[in-house]
């Protein structure tokens, strides 16, 4: 038989925990690219036959098995860069969650189960 944790050793395990998630830092799902756009003025660069336009960022995400498309502004590009870096990093393994401190608790069998019905 494992001994129980004491209430104070529960404390300090969630403390913990919630240390390491709050030093993940903010998390953004889904992924950046970099799109070129033409507005449409005759006299601009961009609509000269061969432009590539002007240059936006895109951060592609999915909910609820839709995607969705967002433009970055370019003052938040950096920001928006690191968090979808370590998102992927968190979801790839990279960042490992912390290992349990005590073992789970066992579940009861089914003849202990079938007893009580």
């Amino acid at each position: 038989m494992t001994a129980t944790p004491t209430l104070d050793a529960l404390y300090a395990q969630r403390q913990q925990l919630l240390d390491q998630i709050a030093a993940l830092g903010d998390l953004r799902p889904g992924s950046l690219t970099e799109s070129y756009r033409t507005y449409g003025k005759p006299t601009c660069h961009c609509a000269k036959k061969g432009a590539r336009g002007h240059s936006h960022w895109l951060l592609t995400y999915r909910v609820g098995g839709k995607t969705g498309t967002r433009v970055v502004p370019r003052a938040a590009l950096a920001e928006t860069r690191a968090q979808a870096a370590r998102r992927e990093a968190a979801d790839e393994g990279k960042i490992k969650p912390a290992r349990r401190s005590s073992p789970p608790r066992p579940t009861p069998s089914s003849t202990a189960c079938a007893a009580r019905i």
